[in-house]
């Protein structure tokens, strides 16, 4: 599926990384923290998997910018971080506020 003119060639799969972590990012916002980064995570093991199997590397489209080695070990990275993040953030937290008082001078 070549659409000359387009940057559908261009991105190519990119397109679907960019998707699934649209929806993680969806996720977030309306139902679970915790749910949506686990899904934005899947986008850039997905990303980098693509990025690995993918040969030549033009086929990889957006998702070739630098070396092969380079843009799997990004994209893992990412995977990783938003996974541990999304997966320590504390949603209950226990805050004591202390009542915020106006002292006039």
């Amino acid at each position: 599926m070549q659409w000359r003119g387009s940057g559908f060639v261009v991105l190519s799969w990119w397109y679907l990384v960019a998707g699934i972590a649209a929806a993680g990012v969806l996720v977030m916002g309306f139902a679970d923290v915790r749910w949506g980064g686990r899904i934005v995570a899947a986008a850039f093991v997905v990303g980098a998997l693509i990025r690995l199997v993918a040969r030549p590397s033009r086929r990889a489209g957006g998702l070739n910018v630098r070396s092969r080695t380079l843009d799997i070990a990004i994209l893992l990275a990412l995977g990783i971080g938003v996974l541990v993040a999304s997966a320590t953030v504390n949603l209950h937290a226990d805050v004591d506020r202390a009542p915020v008082t106006r002292t006039s001078r």
